[in-house]
């Protein structure tokens, strides 16, 4: 009987076990991010040589996967992007600081060039190409898009 009463007890805890993981979240399937903040001092910028020594940091989601992602993107004063384009879709920018120079076209000319200071807004169409030139301070920019991204500079085969 005491047998009896002690597996009882323990497919009963098991039982409990198994509802709480289940209740908790843990049951194996992904939990939903929770929300997330993120001070200017914590930022942590990394610099691509192969996109004119610029520096981006991703703020949410991931660029690589076909998900939506946050990123800001940081040019030093005179930063000169030639003609390229994205693969990736609803690319909406913001400038944060400074002023870009921006344009549409697959050949750079000075002329096409926009002022678009802080507060503004542009986007960039799927393999559209376009171009732009950091003003004479520091630009950031914020970028929000859905993924794959990439960089092809227009005559180039090679993606980035």
């Amino acid at each position: 009987m005491k047998e009896y009463r002690f597996f009882l007890r323990l497919r009963f805890l098991l039982l409990l076990f198994v509802l709480s993981l289940t209740v908790s979240g843990c049951s194996g399937e992904a939990k939903s991010e929770m929300g997330r903040m993120i001070l200017p001092v914590e930022l942590e910028w990394v610099k691509n040589e192969k996109l004119h020594g610029l520096e981006t940091v991703v703020l949410a989601g991931d660029p690589s996967t076909p998900h939506p992602y946050a990123q800001r993107i940081r040019l030093a004063p005179g930063t000169r992007l030639e003609p390229h384009f994205h693969p990736n879709t609803s690319r909406m920018v913001t400038v944060l600081e400074g002023t870009l120079y921006f344009a549409y076209g697959d050949s750079f000319r000075e002329q096409e060039l926009r002022a678009m200071p802080p507060g503004s807004f542009f986007t960039e169409p799927a393999n559209a190409p376009h171009y732009a030139v950091a003003g004479s301070q520091e630009v950031v920019l914020e970028l929000h898009a859905n993924g794959v991204d990439g960089t092809t500079y227009v005559g180039e085969q090679e993606s980035y």
